[in-house]
């Protein structure tokens, strides 16, 4: 090309060189990169400049979220826009390090402008482990009034039962399903496999489930909605809205799924200890080095932590 690089030039390949996975949560940032900056040169571009993007990026989302609050009647932990709006800063900032890596990479840039950009600083997760008396509320509100009760129940009851993240859910495949072992085949982040146990009358449940939705082949999702199509995302948003209308003090607390990893997960921890819990979740024993390889959790380790739990898997 002989004239200079522009911003706008490199919108469309950037989206189309990125993951299906990755565009929902990058391309707003590359967006709002060449809205504000589409006719600016390439080599021009400097860090102030990304800052500010993040930065109003965050605050649009914030204010919209606590209006929205305002207008519906839905509760917050603050109403304050600047307790909100870090995962859309986080979001800005890796979708726009994403756009220059590109750039840099391709040999269109030498310097990077993103590299020193910085996300805020991640406040503590509010995640916890529930109570026994709060884990059965949000599963009477999951369940009240819902269109599918014995889709949620079963999402619910995965959940509960392997400490699964959602990607756990959805990826969930029939041939995953191992009666012979009483175990399930989890894929979730990063697509990281991991086998874990689990009880006998759950897997025909949700083999059950799977076979009485359409599913027909070994690689066909086991969890369904009633028209046959695999379980998405959305279900989860669509249960955890439930539970706030049902159950009230949910909401300001913004308690979804992650809230019942955590108490799974702090259920095997407390009869097994936290390196049983670590391979339970899926979390990797890279920190200790040489001595986490060769003393990792084994598959019978985590069994037990689970009947512990859980009860017995025959």
């Amino acid at each position: 090309m002989d004239r200079p690089l522009y911003i706008s030039d490199l919108v469309e390949p950037v989206l189309a060189h990125m993951s299906p996975k990755s565009r929902p949560t990058y391309k707003p940032a590359i967006m709002r990169l060449a809205q504000d900056h589409g006719g600016d040169q390439l080599a021009f571009v400097r860090l102030p400049q990304l800052e500010t993007i993040r930065d109003s990026m965050r605050r649009e989302i914030s204010e919209r979220k606590v209006e929205r609050a305002r207008a519906n009647g839905r509760r917050l932990m603050s109403y304050d826009p600047d307790a909100h709006g870090h995962g859309a800063a986080e979001n800005a900032v890796r979708g726009l390090r994403y756009f220059f890596r590109y750039a840099v990479n391709c040999g269109y840039l030498a310097v990077d402008p993103a590299l020193n950009l910085k996300a805020p600083k991640r406040r503590p997760a509010p995640e916890r482990p529930l109570t026994s008396e709060e884990l059965a509320d949000v599963w009477r509100g999951a369940l009240c009034n819902s269109d599918d009760p014995e889709l949620d129940e079963l999402i619910l009851t995965t959940v509960r039962h392997t400490a699964c993240r959602r990607e756990g859910t959805i990826n969930l495949s029939v041939d995953h399903l191992n009666f012979e072992r009483a175990s399930i085949l989890l894929s979730e982040k990063n697509g990281k496999i991991r086998e874990l146990p689990l009880r006998v009358d759950l897997l025909e449940r949700l083999r059950g489930h799977a076979l009485s939705r359409g599913a027909q082949r070994p690689g066909d999702a086991v969890l369904r909605y009633k028209d046959g199509h695999p379980l998405t995302r959305r279900r989860f948003n669509t249960i955890f809205d439930r539970v706030d209308r049902t159950c009230g003090w949910t909401e300001p607390l913004d308690v979804g799924a992650h809230w019942i990893r955590h108490t799974t997960l702090a259920d095997i921890a407390a009869v097994s200890g936290l390196r049983v819990a670590e391979k339970f979740a899926g979390h990797t024993d890279e920190e200790l080095g040489v001595i986490g390889r060769y003393t990792k959790p084994t598959f019978e380790n985590l069994a037990d932590a689970y009947e512990v739990v859980f009860g017995a898997r025959r």
